[in-house]
């Protein structure tokens, strides 16, 4: 093993393998481990050098970055959050990080480095195909959306809930005008964007959620839009697709997110306030509604300088 090394922990490999094909261009290689546990078996063995990327949550106890801090004081730790500002920074700062960034942020700075190195490749942020797991042990594949998910996308929408095509829609549609299917199965980057999460049924792939973005008129904001199956609602598939849909958004470049939200869907408000979504007042969407909003260029920049559950 070198002598210097950039240790990942990252059960899901969504940051890892992608980190692992960018550094390993420049010789630097990258070590993933599947908890905190395994890297410590490891650094028990042999004490590790480079620096270390760790994954926090709002609420996870920062005890284990304090004890990693301790028992590597000279051992940089990254740490990637949803939100790198906050209480969440602070804390984490003074618990022995070195630093602070976006999770999602990463991710598009990697597929933005990534997109640069390949010859022949175009403006499209090309999503690995990625798996979750959920409760009772169903697997959850997550991939950009394609001309020939009219039909899951229609199958999709007719079996939600009358409160859930509410909360979408602000409206009980019953099915999705053909132009509008074509619109939502046809993004055309970076002035729109898609992503779904679909399940195995029977040997068929069934559509269980979809984020995307479409334009505004103003230049270099888009609006987002998010909705998951009722049945697997609560499970993080939101969040997935959320994280996704940002990365994507700041590869495009893109100033701003801003979506329109009714003040009763309260699990989604509180998924994106703890994306790093703010509410904005200036809106006339009525008083039932609230337009929240995330500015992505200032920090997507940052980044490219090097410098869940809902």
């Amino acid at each position: 093993m070198p002598a210097s090394a950039v240790h990942v922990i990252d059960p899901e490999q969504l940051i890892s393998l992608s980190l692992a094909a960018l550094l390993g261009t420049y010789g630097i290689t990258v070590e993933r481990y599947t908890d905190i546990e395994a890297f410590n078996q490891f650094a028990r063995a042999r004490e590790p050098h480079g620096c270390l990327l760790l994954e926090l949550a709002e609420d996870d106890d920062l005890t284990c970055l304090q004890r990693l801090h301790d028992e590597h004081p000279g051992l940089p730790i990254v740490v990637m959050a949803e939100n790198a500002q906050g209480a969440l920074a602070n804390s984490a700062r003074k618990a022995g990080a070195a630093d602070l960034i976006e999770r999602s942020l990463v991710a598009a700075y990697l597929f933005n480095r990534l997109s640069s190195m390949l010859p022949g490749i175009d403006a499209l942020p090309r999503t690995e195909t990625s798996t979750m797991e959920i409760e009772g042990g169903e697997q959850v594949t997550f991939r950009m959306a394609r001309p020939d998910d009219a039909r899951i996308q229609q199958e999709f929408v007719a079996a939600l809930s009358d409160k859930s095509k509410y909360m979408r829609f602000f409206s009980g549609m019953k099915k999705l005008p053909d132009h509008v299917v074509k619109a939502f199965t046809t993004p055309r980057f970076p002035i729109s964007y898609a992503v779904v999460a679909t399940v195995s049924e029977s040997g068929k792939e069934k559509q269980i959620g979809v984020a995307r973005w479409a334009p505004t008129g103003t230049e270099g904001v888009a609006e987002f839009a998010v909705v998951v199956a009722d049945e697997y609602q609560g499970r993080g598939i939101a969040s997935r697709l959320m994280r996704l849909l940002i990365a994507a958004a700041a590869v495009g470049g893109l100033q701003r997110l801003e979506g329109l939200i009714l003040k009763e869907n309260e699990p989604m408000l509180a998924m994106v306030r703890k994306m790093g979504f703010t509410v904005c007042p200036n809106h006339n969407a009525g008083p039932s509604i609230e337009l929240y909003v995330k500015e992505l260029r200032s920090a997507a920049v940052s980044v490219g300088r090097g410098d869940d559950h809902a």
